[in-house]
C-alpha cells in the first residue's frame, strides 16, 4: 500500500509554482484608495463645523446669572 495517501501535493503532477511580487503593507498603499480620502474629508469637516460653532451650540444663549441670593453675601 502506499504510505502518501491522502496526503496532499501527492495528487497529480507538479505544479510550478508562480512568483509574486510581495506588495507593500496597507498602510503604506492606504493614500491611494479613494476611500481614504473620502473619509479623511468628512473627518476634517465634522472637526471643522464643532471648532467654529463653539462646541455645536448653533443657537445662541443667554448669559447665566448667579443666584439673587449669592451676590451680597
Amino acid at each position: 500500500m502506499n504510505d502518501n495517501y491522502g496526503q496532499h501535493g501527492n495528487e497529480g503532477p507538479k505544479h510550478e509554482h508562480v512568483q509574486h511580487v510581495p506588495l507593500p503593507p496597507y498602510w503604506k498603499r492606504a493614500h491611494q484608495d479613494w476611500r481614504v480620502w473620502v473619509g479623511l474629508a468628512f473627518m476634517l469637516t465634522a472637526m471643522t463645523i464643532y471648532v467654529m460653532s463653539n462646541n455645536l451650540a448653533f443657537l445662541p444663549h443667554p448669559p447665566q446669572r448667579p443666584p439673587s441670593g449669592a451676590a451680597g453675601k
